[in-house]
Formats: C-alpha cells, structure tokens, sequence
C-alpha cells in the first residue's frame, strides 16, 4: 500500500527548515527593489538637474544681453546730458532737422 505524502506539510517543513535562506530571498528581493527606485530617483532627478542648467544657461546668456542694452542705452542718455549740461545743446524741433545725404 503506497502512502500519500501531503505536499502543503511538506512545503510547510521545508520553509521552516530552511527558514533562514527565505529571510535571506526575501532580504535580497527587497534590496533589489531598492536599489532599482533609487537608480530610478537618480535618474529623474539627473534629468531634472539637466534641464535646470540649461535652463539657467539661456537665463545667464538673456541677462548678459540686458546688462548689454542697459549699458548702451545708459551711454546715450549721459552723453545726451553732457551736451545738454556743458555744452549748451538742445534737440532740434522736428520741422527743423535736416536730412544729409552722402553721395
């Protein structure tokens, strides 16, 4: 007569047996899932650096080009009021400009 082994006791025993080698899958299985969300976050968050920088790099070109402007424009503005301070000049009225024309 041939005896049924009861295969849930038997994994049963088994898994207690070797109960440190499960701590130990599971140990494994779980570090892995943390080094795969933190790559994750590393990833994402290199990405993000990424584009911040270029980002702050159009951001650098566009306030060189302001500081620019501003310099020119604060020239024409001083030049025009040490001609009007020192040496007595004025705008001329619309109807009196004239236009000179080189050939």
């Amino acid at each position: 007569m041939e005896s049924r082994i009861n295969l849930a006791r038997e994994i049963g025993r088994d898994l207690w047996r070797y109960k440190w080698l499960l701590g130990l899958a599971m140990i494994t299985v779980v570090s892995a899932m943390t080094v795969i969300v933190v790559t994750h976050s590393t990833r994402q968050k290199t990405s993000e650096y990424n584009e911040l920088m270029a980002e702050q790099d159009k951001l650098d070109i566009e306030w060189r080009n302001l500081l620019l402007e501003q310099n020119t424009l604060m020239e024409h503005s001083r030049i025009e009021a040490l001609a009007r301070e020192k040496l007595g000049m004025k705008r001329p009225e619309p109807g009196k400009e004239k236009l000179v024309m080189q050939p």
